[in-house]
């Protein structure tokens, strides 16, 4: 029987990982929250975008956008998974371009 397979019993003691001090989690925030924050920059050409999109689609694919980074005329978005990059890409990409003057829109995925 192959090693990883085996489970262990009852009497043996169990594997515990010791709590690392340096890794935090935290809950998401939307993209907004976030920006005001960290890159204030970038707030205003998100309310263009906002009023672009209209509210409904700027939810489900703007605000949940896990970064943006601007440097020029290039923008890379990090999306939350390949689904969130595609609509992304689909439906979002002229208005990204408009909102924040840029013309080369990278999208990716953190998975």
């Amino acid at each position: 029987m192959r090693d990883d397979l085996l489970v262990p019993d009852e009497q043996e003691t169990k594997f515990v990982v010791e709590h690392d001090p340096r890794v935090v989690t935290q809950p998401f925030t939307p993209l907004r929250e976030r920006l005001v924050k960290d890159k204030p920059q970038l707030v205003p050409g998100l309310g263009l975008l906002q009023a672009d999109l209209g509210q409904e689609k700027y939810e489900r694919l703007i605000n949940k956008i896990h970064n943006i980074n601007i440097s020029g005329e290039r923008c890379l978005i990090v999306a939350e998974s390949e689904l969130h990059r595609t609509a992304i890409e689909r439906e979002a990409l002229p208005a990204i371009a408009r909102s924040f003057q840029v013309s080369n829109i990278r999208v990716v995925s953190e998975e």
